[in-house]
């Protein structure tokens, strides 16, 4: 697995260590991970607005992790990461209870039944961000698929260590997937979860 931002002491994918965050930023600042940051606008913005947290993306594209991480690297973000995985494979090796929110913004709905397996909403896949989670961490997802929220929000239901805190339209997303899907007049649908005390 190749990485435009990977720890040196990263062997495959071996459980990350307890102070992996440490290691990586420098510092023990919360953490949020953004899982498909695609051209890393909201990654990139979030990093820059909100320096005292630290922001790693999860990206699946070889030629977009290496893009953002090029970008991190010209604005100069100490806070910022992003890493070439399948976020399904690194979120296993994810120390419990290490981040404070998850982000997962347009994720490809994968339509086509070939690509069924890569699809991210199962039961295990929210089990798996909610063991990653620190108490009163959350899972934000925005989509402009109506039948894959309505799949995450089932998935969401059936773990009992999470509770939804908020749905709607998020006004203020200023993503280019944001803005092709107003252009379009597609509904985007927000939900954030919170990880129960």
């Amino acid at each position: 697995m190749e990485a435009a931002c990977l720890p040196e002491w990263w062997p495959g994918l071996a459980p990350f260590p307890r102070d992996c965050w440490q290691q990586i930023f420098g510092n023990d600042q919360p953490v949020a991970v953004e899982i498909g940051p695609g051209r890393g606008e909201f990654l990139l913005a979030s990093a820059a607005r909100t320096p005292a947290r630290n922001f790693y993306g999860i990206e699946r594209s070889a030629a977009r992790a290496h893009a953002i991480a090029a970008k991190i690297a010209r604005n100069s973000l100490a806070n910022a990461r992003v890493i070439e995985a399948d976020a399904r494979c690194l979120l296993d090796a994810l120390p419990d209870a290490s981040v404070a929110a998850f982000h997962i913004q347009f994720p490809d709905p994968w339509w086509k039944r070939r690509h069924e397996k890569r699809r991210l909403w199962t039961t295990d896949f929210v089990a798996g961000l909610t063991r990653a989670l620190v108490m009163g961490g959350t899972i934000e997802l925005v989509t402009d698929v109506a039948d894959a929220f309505a799949l995450a929000q089932s998935c969401f239901s059936d773990e009992q260590r999470l509770e939804r805190v908020a749905i709607g339209d998020p006004a203020e997303l200023r993503t280019s997937f944001a803005q092709k899907a107003r252009r379009r007049s597609a509904a985007i649908h927000r939900s954030l979860h919170c990880r129960r005390a």
